[in-house]
């Protein structure tokens, strides 16, 4: 697995990568300015010296010193008669050439740079060699270029410096919530850090506040759930010793019949509170697809039309549009519109009626479920979504979770719920729009 750089080495990498970039594009153009600028003062030179020499040279010849690069350089004059008359380096000596200014040559494989010239009669020929040109600018760009290369290790100590003073805010900020423990949630002051780090602050203290907010419900969860379980667990445990305790079979099979009535009911709630367990996250809505919510309806009216059945109630469902659909999770949109049907079947009297419509309401993909039961008063359908809440008088065994965990789906999926009475005689219209 490769190693990972930090922030810090990727802005030193990037910085230095690009001071020693600059360098290098800069000692190039300084190497072309130096060529160009030292190829025009040889020339100059050239030029002069052709210009300095005297008309009607005498035969003579004197040699050079060929020590210095400045030192190389050939001189030679020829005379009218094309007779050479003057050479400063005879072991040097080039052939006369035809072209006049300016002039790149090779003799005895060497380069040379020449400048011709006719004076007063005479011909002045000056040649220098490129390659001393060449060391000569050489020398002069590693001079210029020395101050710049010392100026490297001095600008990457102080980027190092800038950086680790800039990340200084960031540092700071891990040590701190290290030190924290993990029942600490307690936001974090923002004013205490930089611009940049503000925003990193305001999720973290985001999530501070939603697992929080997650942890609190999960403890009000608990708390509920235990206070729930003890009732029946009490209870179980009393009709066990009743039955244990009775004199005859009719009381024995009386008593076991109740049992097996409060472990029905026991169950139900322990299934009810997983199930409100693992709606009740923010993650459940997670892995969202597009559902058919008449192919969803056609199924869960399905299921509960033995239930429906044998309490002689009307289960039916109908649909305006058979394609229409909504981006949600299937498998909680079953566990909402399960329990909902599940309610209007129980607290619908036998001979009754339930039905399931899969419609538009305002433009908006809709669940409509309506029944002829005992309906829900105003005052109490704000009530009735509250966890382990049962309404007075009710017949009916329940957790009284039922509907909470229809209010959490509906939540996760951004649909709201309306509940209204039936606007065909007694009952109740539940209504879920996404």
């Amino acid at each position: 697995m490769t190693a990972k750089l930090t922030i810090r080495q990727h802005i030193l990498l990037g910085l230095l990568s690009g001071v020693v970039l600059a360098f290098v594009l800069a000692g190039i153009a300084a190497y072309f300015k130096i060529q160009h600028e030292t190829d025009e003062l040889f020339d100059y030179q050239l030029k002069q010296i052709v210009r300095s020499f005297p008309p009607q040279m005498v035969q003579q010849k004197t040699d050079t010193p060929d020590t210095h690069p400045g030192k190389k350089i050939v001189v030679q004059v020829w005379d009218k008669a094309g007779a050479q008359v003057f050479v400063t380096n005879a072991a040097r000596a080039l052939p006369r050439y035809a072209s006049r200014g300016f002039a790149d040559v090779v003799a005895g494989e060497e380069s040379w740079r020449i400048y011709s010239e006719e004076n007063s009669g005479q011909l002045v020929q000056v040649a220098q060699l490129v390659r001393d040109r060449l060391k000569i600018q050489g020398k002069l760009l590693w001079r210029c270029l020395i101050p710049f290369l010392s100026l490297i290790p001095v600008l990457a100590l102080l980027i190092w410096l800038v950086v680790g003073t800039s990340l200084r805010p960031l540092t700071r900020l891990t040590s701190f919530l290290r030190q924290r423990s993990a029942d600490d949630l307690q936001q974090v002051d923002v004013r205490a850090y930089t611009p940049e780090i503000v925003p990193i602050v305001e999720a973290l203290n985001a999530l501070f506040e939603r697992l929080d907010h997650a942890i609190q419900s999960q403890k009000r969860f608990v708390a509920d759930a235990a206070h729930e379980l003890r009732t029946p667990l009490a209870a179980l445990k009393l009709q066990l010793q009743l039955a244990e305790m009775a004199d005859d079979e009719a009381e024995r099979l009386a008593a076991t019949k109740k049992l097996h009535e409060r472990l029905n009911r026991a169950t139900h709630l322990v299934q009810q509170l997983l199930t409100l367990a693992r709606q009740g996250g923010e993650n459940s809505a997670h892995g969202q697809e597009s559902i058919n919510l008449p192919q969803l309806a056609t199924r869960l009216v399905s299921d509960f039309a033995p239930l429906a059945e044998s309490k002689g109630i009307d289960l039916g469902m109908e649909s305006d549009d058979p394609s229409l659909e909504v981006a949600g999770n299937a498998e909680s949109l079953q566990v909402m519109l399960g329990n909902v049907i599940d309610n209007a079947i129980r607290y619908t009297p036998s001979g009754g009626k339930v039905d399931v419509l899969v419609t538009r309401i305002d433009g908006k993909p809709s669940l409509q479920i309506d029944d002829t039961g005992v309906g829900i008063a105003a005052h109490e359908r704000e009530r009735v979504f509250d966890r382990f809440y049962r309404r007075e008088g009710t017949q009916e065994s329940g957790s009284g979770l039922g509907l909470a965990i229809v209010k959490n789906v509906a939540a996760q999926h951004g649909a709201r719920i309306r509940l209204q009475d039936r606007l065909q005689g007694q009952g109740l219209s539940f209504c879920i729009m996404f």
